[in-house]
């Protein structure tokens, strides 16, 4: 099967956890942790994106994830094809820190 750029998503993650307590800071820690643990890359401070292979993988891990999102935190998951994913456009200021995210150069079976 031909990768086919309107089938393979972007999932990305987008969150708010307050931090006022030392458990909400430890729980938004938690959260942070997972993403990593799950391969997202940090876009910004609260914003990360990871490459799915279809829909269903990227609605899974979705589903995943928003069990595990903290007490009074809100987040929010937006599904993308990697067709519109290319057409985003990213602008810098005068030093860069990071580009944006390339897709794997293995395809994820799982």
């Amino acid at each position: 099967m031909a990768i086919n750029g309107w089938r393979v998503m972007w999932l990305i993650a987008a969150y708010d956890c307050p931090v006022s307590t030392r458990e909400a800071r430890s729980a938004y820690q938690r959260f942070h942790t997972l993403l990593q643990e799950e391969n997202f890359s940090q876009h910004q401070y609260s914003l990360y994106v990871r490459h799915f292979p279809t829909l269903a993988a990227a609605q899974a891990e979705a589903e995943k994830l928003g069990k595990a999102v903290p007490d009074g935190a809100r987040a929010a998951f937006y599904f993308i094809t990697d067709k519109q994913y290319g057409m985003t456009r990213e602008f810098f200021g005068a030093q860069p820190t990071e580009e944006k995210p390339s897709k794997p150069q293995q395809i994820e079976l799982f």
